[in-house]
């Protein structure tokens, strides 16, 4: 847990954001689960991005994440500035527009998606901006990386753990792409964590650019800062 009163005035403002969006993101329901990983141009404080977030939790899909705040060189990627945007290697498709992905997800790897959810689609857009408001980290780059590590980093993870929500802040201001394992509760790939880590506790980051890994956010984000910020000489 986080000691210092800085640190937890921002861990119960990243609580607030989870309270916000009534734990979305908490439980996993496998029904199809990918080959491959999907990947996801996204970054933290877009609300749209966090309803897909959302989604690939809960249906406990790995994903991933290609880091796209403002500011990032990996805009230039995409054919416009348009987040989020989902690239499926397992089936070829790429969708803009989070509704158009969130019914692509529940249609190719879940049980389909509701009228209801349709309809209630508005209201949970204002709750995602109403959550993104609350907390504005993981909006903008701290500089651009023209060049990703070598190995991609991977963060067991998931949407609604405030403490994840820290970790992948960071990982969006310091322009990092990493593979996310989404590790909810009742996820099929919990038991994956407990042979890599030895406990059930999440963020747990492993880099295997440096052969770290480690549990607990406030010395993951230490780490990842010390490791990959960017300086003008870089």
């Amino acid at each position: 847990m986080d000691s210092s009163p800085i640190r937890a005035v921002d861990t119960a403002s990243s609580l607030a954001v989870s309270v916000i969006r009534g734990g979305r993101g908490m439980y996993a329901s496998a029904v199809a689960p990918a080959a491959q990983p999907l990947e996801l141009y996204e970054y933290e404080a877009c609300p749209y991005c966090r309803k897909v977030r959302e989604v690939l939790s809960e249906l406990d899909l790995e994903y991933v994440s290609r880091a796209s705040a403002k500011g990032s060189a990996k805009r230039a990627d995409l054919e416009k500035a348009q987040f989020p945007y989902l690239v499926d290697p397992n089936t070829g498709t790429r969708l803009y527009e989070s509704e158009r992905i969130i019914d692509y997800l529940m249609q190719t790897y879940g049980s389909g998606r509701s009228d209801v959810s349709r309809w209630l689609s508005p209201l949970n857009t204002a709750g995602a901006a109403v959550a993104s408001a609350t907390r504005l980290r993981g909006r903008r780059v701290k500089r651009p990386r023209v060049v990703q590590p070598t190995k991609m980093l991977v963060l067991y993870n998931y949407e609604a753990s405030p403490y994840c929500r820290k970790v992948r802040e960071v990982l969006c201001e310091l322009d990092l792409d990493a593979h996310i394992k989404n590790v909810a509760r009742k996820s099929e790939r919990r038991p994956e964590l407990i042979e890599q880590g030895g406990k059930m506790q999440v963020p747990y980051l492993i880099d295997p650019n440096t052969g770290v890994a480690m549990y607990e956010s406030a010395e993951i984000i230490e780490y990842l800062r010390s490791t990959y910020a960017l300086t003008s000489s870089s």
